[in-house]
Order: C-alpha cells, then structure tokens, then sequence
C-alpha cells in the first residue's frame, strides 16, 4: 500500500478572507508531513469522515498522474504537485470546501479517475459550481506568457452587465468570477460602488480585464441610482442585472441575448434560477429550482395583490432602448427609493407585454437574513399601496 497523510484542517466560511486563510494552513499542514501522497477532499471530510478507510489507494499510479479522483471529486495529491498549485493559486470561491475542486489539473491526463458506491456530497452544489471553475482555470491557462489576459473590450458589446455594490467585498468576487466564466465573451461589466465602507472598491478593481470598467460615489445613495448611472455609461444592445452577492451560469448571456435576438418585440428576457441559502460555515447551500418567470406571464393588481412580499423576475436581461424610454429605475432616495426597485421597474417595463422565457437555469440566488431584501419584507404592501396605486 502505498503511504500517505491525510490533512485534517476543516474548510470554515464563505469570505474571501476564510479561503485564503484555510488554504494557508492547508500548506503549512502539507508542508510538515515527508508522504508523497497526501488525502485531502474538504466535502469527504465533513459529510463522510467514516468513509476515508474503505477509499484505499489504487496499488498502480502512472508516474505523470498528480491528482486521484473518486467519482469526480479529488481525493488524493502528489505532495510537490499540490504545493506549488496552494502557492500559485489566488482567486475567489463561493466558500472555503471548494478549494481542491479549483486546483484540480486543467490538463485531464494529470488525473486519475475512480469510481466508487458513494457519491461526493453537496453533489447540488457542485453541479452549478464546477463549471464555473472549469470555464475560468482554462481562461487562465490561455492567458499571454506575460500573465495578462488577451481580452479586450469591444467598441460594441452585445450585452452590459451591470452590477450596484454595497459592503459585498466577501461574495463580490465570485461573482466576478462567474461573468468570466460566459461562453459568449461579447460583453461589458459595469460595476458601481455605492458609497460602501468595507473594501468593495478594492475588490472590484482586482480583475484585470478590459470588458470590466468600474465607477464609485463617496456616499450611498440607493441601488436605483447607481443604476442608472450605469446605464447611462452602457454601451450594449442588452442590460443583464446581476448583484454582488449572486453569480450567473455560465450560458446566461448567451442563451438570454439569442432569445431577445429571436423577439425583437420583447423587452425582457428570463430564465430559471436556483435559489441558494447562506450559512456562516459552510457558505451557499442549494435549495431548491425556481422559475418566476411563470408569474409575470401578466402583470396585474391581482398579482401584486396575491403576493404580499413581492417577488422580483429573475434574471433579468433588458432591451437597452426599453428601459431608456421608461426612465430607467425609480430615481428617489427616500425608504421607498431604496426597496422593490426591480419589482417597480418590471412592472412599468412588462406593463403590456410578458417577459421572453428561456427553459434554463442561468442565474444563481443566495438568499441571507441580513439582505435588503429580506430585511423590508415586511414594507411591501405599504410600498405597493403607495407606488403601485399612487
């Protein structure tokens, strides 16, 4: 049997600032021990801390073989291999249990492939998660021998994202991540600090990439006009929300644009999307498939009536020209200013018109306490009654 050690540091937390600090004891743990071989899977260890004894080492390793899989997840690192992919890495996860997935070889002949009775748990999670970590080390691979990337913006890109930030420094980078990761790299990103205290400024200006511009103003004014101001700095045919704290799929701009492309008299198309919960420890975790698009199929009273605590169209990828013509977001800076302005804005947009579905899952919720939405539930019928009836 060949010998080895297994890492018993446990991944914490969601932040940025938790990835890199479990990712440092992971090396200074790696580092102490004398194996060529270490057992390392972060999920492996929290859901399935009995299972280690019957996953053994295959007796025959390829002497190019870095990396040993069990069906899909990594288990088992060549000790010099992991150690100087810790040392090279430096980008964002959605939490700290995912780092092994990122470190995975982009070349599939470094990898060895098992299969056994058990599957990797957060299997959910996974399969929203891996394809944007895949998309994203291939990117990074085709970067220029001088470590930049060759992406340049397009005098005309088909769609602009725009993207209001507030205090978002721990989730913001994922989300950048993920525009990275679109199949259809004709596109813009817009980021707006709006007045935030923590170090979301910083962290938006991290990515090098010439599609992503960002803006900022010293004090918060509201979503609605920072919005605005991001579209009026918008240079695509095509707006696509996307918050700081959620994250797109990787066809989200491609599938979107091509279905308002297909209806020219559309002004808004949408998708499905997966509703996620956020936990200190373990970061988002998969609950269930939405699709809020079936509920804007007309916009009426009776809808706003029958959902008290409203519920904004998600994604929502916008006709430049058609939010023009209506003014844009609420622009007001009051308690109602600051709330449901998605909801307010869709429902002039699709007053008399539906919104342009596409059967797919191309945007990602998390769903917190703390959020802004969470936190003025409550306000939506005085809000409805005020700004819906007048």
């Amino acid at each position: 049997m060949i010998p080895y050690a297994t890492i018993l540091t446990q991944p914490y937390g969601y932040r940025s600032s938790d990835v890199a600090s479990y990712r440092e004891r992971i090396i200074q743990e790696v580092s102490q021990t004398d194996c060529e071989w270490i057992l390392w899977n972060c999920s492996l260890s929290i859901a399935h801390r009995g299972a280690r004894a019957s996953i053994p080492m295959p007796p025959h390793i390829p002497a190019h073989v870095v990396c040993i899989c069990m069906n899909g997840s990594p288990l088992y690192w060549r000790k010099a291999w992991l150690l100087a992919a810790l040392a090279r890495w430096n980008d964002r996860l959605p939490a700290a249990r995912f780092l092994p997935y990122d470190l995975l070889p982009v070349d599939p002949s470094l990898t060895m492939h098992l299969h056994a009775a058990h599957n990797p748990p957060y299997q959910k999670e996974l399969e929203y998660i891996l394809p944007i970590l895949s998309a994203t080390r291939m990117r990074e691979s085709a970067a220029s021998p001088e470590g930049t990337l060759s992406f340049k913006p397009s005098r005309q890109p088909a769609v602009s994202i725009l993207m209001s930030i507030h205090n978002m420094k721990d989730t913001l980078g994922w989300s950048i991540r993920s525009v990275l990761a679109q199949s259809a790299e004709n596109w813009e990103l817009l980021i707006g600090d709006d007045g935030s205290e923590d170090e979301s400024l910083e962290e938006a200006c991290t990515i090098q990439d010439g599609r992503i511009r960002v803006m900022s103003q010293s004090r918060n004014r509201g979503k609605a006009i920072m919005m605005n101001r991001l579209l009026a700095e918008a240079k695509g045919h095509y707006i696509l929300e996307l918050d700081g704290d959620d994250w797109l799929a990787p066809e989200t701009v491609a599938l979107l644009s091509d279905a308002l492309d297909k209806n020219p008299e559309g002004r808004v198309a949408t998708g499905r999307y997966g509703c996620w919960e956020r936990t200190r420890q373990l970061g988002p975790l998969w609950r269930r498939n939405a699709d809020s698009g079936k509920l804007y199929t007309e916009w009426s009273p009776s809808f706003n009536r029958s959902h008290e605590h409203g519920h904004p169209l998600v994604p929502r990828m916008y006709r430049k020209s058609s939010l023009i013509a209506i003014g844009g977001w609420w622009n007001r800076e009051d308690r109602f200013g600051r709330i449901f302005e998605d909801i307010d804005l869709t429902a002039r947009l699709l007053k008399h018109s539906s919104p342009v579905r596409v059967d797919a899952l191309l945007y990602h919720r998390v769903i917190y306490g703390n959020s802004t939405s969470q936190r003025n539930r409550s306000l939506f019928e005085a809000w409805y009654q005020e700004t819906m009836r007048g």
